[in-house]
C-alpha cells in the first residue's frame, strides 16, 4: 500500500467519523444502496455522514459515499487526486447553484483546515474560491437520474493530504433527486477535463451511478 494511502487511513477515523453535529447516526442499512461500477479492482471509498466532524457548519444533513481513483494519494500518477463523490441528502435541502457554491466551499475549507492541523501545518481557507456553470454539454449523466441540472466547476483550495499546496480542484457535478432527497454527484480532478486520463474512467463511473432501490 503506498505510504502516503497508509497516511490517510491513519487520519481518516477522527477526521471523518468524528462528527460535531448533534444530528442522530442515521442507519445505514435504512439508506439506498450506493453503486459504482469502478472496475476491478474496486477503488477503495468510504462512507461517512453530514455534516462531518471536519466540517459541523455545513448547512448539509445526509450521507456521503467517496470513491478514490487508485492514484488518489500519488502525487505522480496521472489520477492524483481524483475521485468520484456522492451525496445524499435530507428533503428539501437547497441544491441551487448558489447554494451548491456555498456548501462545498465550507466542506473543502474544512478538509483542509482539518488535515493541515492534523499535520501541524495552518492554512488560510478564507483564501479558496469555488465558481459553478451550468454546463452546456454535460460531461457524465447518470443513465438513471432524471431531471438532472448539470455543472462545471472549479475549485482553488490548498491540497492538505500529499503535497500541502495550492491547487486547482475541476468539477463536473450532476444533481436531480431520489424520491424526495436531493443527490450530488461529483467527479473531481486537477487535471483539465479535456483530458483522456483520468476523465474518461470519472465520466464512466458516473453515468453508471446509481442508488438501489
Amino acid at each position: 500500500m503506498p505510504k502516503s494511502f497508509s497516511c490517510f487511513l491513519t487520519l481518516l477515523p477522527a477526521l471523518l467519523f468524528v462528527t460535531a453535529s448533534s444530528t442522530p447516526a442515521q442507519d445505514p442499512a435504512a439508506e439506498p444502496k450506493f453503486v459504482f461500477e469502478t472496475g476491478v479492482p474496486p477503488w477503495k471509498g468510504e462512507r461517512l455522514e453530514l455534516p462531518p466532524g471536519f466540517a459541523p457548519d455545513l448547512g448539509w444533513i445526509g450521507v456521503e459515499h467517496i470513491r478514490f481513483a487508485p492514484g488518489m494519494f500519488d502525487a505522480d500518477a496521472p489520477d492524483f487526486f481524483s475521485y468520484v463523490l456522492a451525496f445524499l441528502l435530507s428533503a428539501d435541502t437547497d441544491v441551487s447553484k448558489e447554494n451548491l457554491e456555498k456548501e462545498l466551499l465550507t466542506y473543502y475549507r474544512g478538509l483542509s483546515k482539518a488535515v493541515m492541523k492534523g499535520k501541524g501545518q495552518s492554512v488560510n481557507a478564507e483564501k479558496f474560491t469555488i465558481s459553478l456553470e451550468k454546463a452546456e454539454t454535460p460531461g457524465s449523466v447518470p443513465a438513471s437520474a432524471e431531471q438532472v441540472m448539470t455543472y462545471t466547476g472549479v475549485l482553488e483550495w490548498t491540497e492538505p493530504f500529499v503535497t500541502q499546496e495550492a491547487q486547482t480542484l475541476n468539477l463536473e457535478i450532476s444533481v436531480w433527486n431520489h424520491g424526495d432527497r436531493p443527490v450530488v454527484l461529483s467527479s473531481v480532478s486537477p487535471v483539465a477535463f479535456d483530458q483522456e486520463m483520468p476523465w474518461k474512467k470519472l465520466r464512466e463511473i458516473c453515468s453508471r451511478f446509481r442508488l438501489e432501490p
